[in-house]
């Protein structure tokens, strides 16, 4: 009887031991879901990795692209800022660059056979050309003869049925434009480019209007013809 009990203790005990190497087994055993559920883990790691990469580089490439572009608009920019200068100074003229006078286009005006009254004188740049117009009133018709300062040929000449009143005036008991002129850039500086100026009647009384270019500044300068006196509108 003491025999058998001892056998069973050290079957039971057999048993445990069986059974706690089983478990053993067991937890060191990877099952094959645990070990799929392993390998995709690591395959979406390692993607995420390559995304990453990818993401990074095309930051870096964006980047780039948007430094290139901003390079070229700004290139665009100072482009556009330079053409826009030089179609200003185009616009824009100093005293050396005039090649003919008044007194110059009002002689030829005289060959060409065209007497009567001045009315006014303008100067101004018409379409990349800088021209005189000459208004004078012939037997009560005024007339308006436009002449090309660079050559003094007759480009156009018209009648102005607007002008029926125009205040007449006898230039040569006048300031010259180039003293009045010198007269204008002494209120503004010596390097003023001329942007337009005119000589015409206002309230029946002959005045130089000089638009000139002061660096940026645009201003306005009147001059009257028989005394001299200037003054600045800005």
């Amino acid at each position: 009887m003491m025999k058998f009990k001892i056998l069973s203790l050290l079957l039971t005990a057999g048993l445990a031991l069986a059974a706690c190497d089983a478990d053993n087994s067991n937890d060191k055993a990877t099952s094959p879901d645990d070990k799929n559920k392993s390998e995709v883990d690591s395959s979406e790691a390692n993607k995420s990795d390559a995304v990453k990469k990818n993401e990074a580089a095309n930051v870096t490439k964006d980047s780039n692209a948007n430094d290139e572009d901003d390079a070229d608009d700004a290139v665009k920019d100072d482009e556009k800022a330079s053409s826009s200068k030089d179609s200003e100074d185009k616009m824009l003229l100093s005293k050396d660059e005039i090649t003919a006078t008044p007194d110059d286009i009002i002689k030829q005006l005289q060959n060409d056979n065209k007497q009567g009254k001045l009315t006014n004188i303008d100067f101004e740049n018409d379409n990349g050309q800088w021209v005189y117009k000459i208004g004078q009133n012939e037997n009560n018709k005024n007339m308006v003869y436009t002449y090309s300062m660079k050559d003094k040929k007759l480009l156009s000449s018209k009648e102005d049925a607007v002008a029926k009143d125009e205040q007449t005036f006898n230039y040569d008991k006048m300031l010259s434009f180039d003293e009045a002129l010198t007269k204008a850039q002494n209120k503004t500086s010596k390097d003023a480019k001329i942007k337009e100026w005119t000589l015409e009647s206002k309230d029946n009384i002959p005045v130089y209007e000089f638009k000139l270019m002061d660096g940026s500044k645009e201003k306005t300068v009147m001059v009257d013809p028989y005394e001299g006196e200037t003054h600045v509108e800005e």
